[in-house]
């Protein structure tokens, strides 16, 4: 072969298309459809993904959103983020408080618990939850502020007992409910509260109560100061004894000549038929106040001898007509007067005879409280010991739930007995009462049993109140100056109050703006009166 026929022959094996079978085209279409199944799987792999995805961020929104909800920032107070968790649990403790305080009187107070407290009004500005949701507030700076000054006065306190107590009495308190602790929590602290989720704001409480106690303590008022406080409030606690003879006017059951002219009217009846009570001028009262009045005047000499006597009544106590005579500084033995009640239509004729401090002792005691019903069993248990008051405060250490009486060894000090019930009064005002004395009380109306360890006589009863006055005003003091100047921002918008106390204070500038001009034009114009 020529190499022109060689040439020719490569070039037409370099060009020449290549001979597709049948087989051929089979097999392309077996791998075309591989990549098409192939690829269709990887997009619905990605599809898939994606709805998977979405689907799962809708589902997982829910848990986020409660998260949020539990744990995101509700309000901020003293710079302190607050949940709503933790914002609820201080609502409904203040609520609650105020519900065990005023209970019945709520319904006096227009309030009704079962409807919208953001409906019903508890001022002229601000609804009952505005009211509450305002105390709660300042309930969170309390604690804030009482827990930051406990922490830098490094104070500490071991709370575990108190809260199991606490817990003990949510857990039988959910029981009486006839609901269990979980939904009782609920119902007590908010649609958020579980046991867990409030066991610190619980347990914080308790601490810093403590903590305020052992301030109060380390401040107590001394004994010149209760005297000093007596000296400035001697009507609150002084007593008086007197003599008195009421006279009363006799106002007339029917017209005289002194009565109103009357129309020609048949006025016997009132309008269901029954004779109506005649209703006696003013000139008609004033002739009998006035014949009253000369009755009375006529028994002061003999009042002090034959007058009906009043023993140890606390001023406090007497109506307003004859409590200011007979409690002026001024006021000596012997002294009488005729004193008018225009109310009641009548004279008093009084004797002043004494006037002195309230003599009533307070009364010491250690104490056992027991919702068991053994009171008996734990005396006998500290019977067969060795029955000493030592003994008994163990006693009372071993047995005492904290949350009800949490003084070491049950020691009680400082007993009104007028406050008590009458079963436990009776007994710790007994003349016969001696040191030691034991027994066991179960009240008429609770169902509470105490077993008391009789110690004897405190302080006058007038002392132990104006110590408590001071303890809490020392209290009030000490917490106010904690919380002065911290505040609140409500970046979510869910505090009203704040906004209707924002334009009260932007009401109460303009009304001062309006005060300051009004005072500089009265200012010019009397200075433009002096110059003319």
């Amino acid at each position: 072969m020529s190499d022109n026929g060689k040439k020719k022959q490569k070039n037409t094996l370099e060009t020449q298309e290549p001979v597709i079978t049948r087989y051929d085209l089979k097999m392309q279409r077996r791998k075309e459809q591989k990549r098409k199944e192939q690829r269709d799987k990887r997009i619905a792999r990605v599809v898939g993904i994606l709805v998977l995805t979405g689907l799962a961020c809708w589902l997982i929104s829910f848990p986020i959103r409660s998260w949020l909800t539990v744990h995101g920032t509700y309000v901020v107070v003293a710079d302190e983020k607050v949940s709503r968790v933790e914002f609820d649990y201080n609502y409904y403790t203040v609520l609650n408080n105020y519900m065990s305080t005023n209970g019945y009187l709520l319904s006096l107070m227009g309030l009704d618990l079962s409807g919208d407290l953001s409906a019903q009004m508890y001022s002229d500005t601000l609804t009952w939850q505005d009211y509450f949701e305002e105390m709660a507030v300042n309930n969170l700076m309390t604690g804030i502020a009482m827990r930051r000054d406990m922490e830098a006065a490094g104070f500490t306190y071991d709370e575990s007992a108190e809260y199991e107590s606490f817990v003990a009495v949510l857990e039988q308190a959910a029981k009486e409910a006839g609901v269990s602790l979980k939904e009782y929590v609920k119902d007590f602290y908010g649609p958020y509260a579980t046991l867990d989720r409030v066991e610190g704001y619980i347990r914080e409480n308790l601490k810093t109560s403590a903590y305020l106690e052992a301030v109060a303590k380390d401040r107590a008022p001394s004994d010149a100061d209760i005297q000093a406080y007596y000296e400035e409030n001697k009507n609150s606690y002084d007593r008086v004894d007197y003599h008195m003879i009421q006279v009363d006017a006799q106002l007339p059951t029917e017209p005289t000549e002194l009565a109103d002219p009357v129309e020609e009217t048949d006025e016997t009846a009132s309008d269901d038929g029954e004779e109506s009570v005649y209703e006696p001028s003013q000139a008609e009262i004033d002739a009998a106040m006035a014949i009253a009045k000369e009755e009375a005047e006529a028994l002061l000499d003999t009042v002090a001898t034959e007058g009906e006597v009043y023993t140890n009544w606390a001023i406090t106590s007497l109506n307003s007509y004859i409590r200011d005579w007979l409690s002026d500084s001024e006021r000596q033995k012997g002294d009488t007067a005729v004193i008018e009640n225009p109310y009641s239509h009548c004279y008093y004729a009084v004797s002043f005879d004494n006037r002195y401090i309230n003599p009533e002792i307070s009364i010491n005691v250690r104490a056992v409280l027991t919702e068991d019903g053994n009171g008996q069993e734990l005396l006998d248990e500290w019977a067969a010991g060795e029955a000493t008051e030592d003994s008994f405060a163990a006693l009372a250490d071993r047995y005492n739930n904290p949350m009800y009486i949490n003084a070491e060894g049950g020691l009680i000090e400082g007993i009104d007995a007028k406050a008590l019930e009458e079963e436990m009064a009776d007994w710790l005002t007994d003349g016969t009462r001696a040191y030691g004395d034991t027994t066991v009380i179960t009240t008429s109306d609770s169902a509470m049993t105490y077993v008391f360890y009789y110690i004897g006589a405190g302080d006058p009863v007038w002392k132990v109140d104006i110590n408590d006055i001071l303890i809490n005003d020392i209290k009030t003091k000490y917490v106010s100056s904690l919380t002065e100047g911290l505040t609140v921002s409500d970046p979510h918008h869910h505090l009203h109050y704040l906004e209707v106390r924002a334009q009260e204070e932007a009401a109460a500038a303009a009304a001062g703006d309006n005060d300051s001009e009004d005072g500089t034009a009265e200012g010019d114009a009397e200075e433009d009166s002096s110059v003319g």
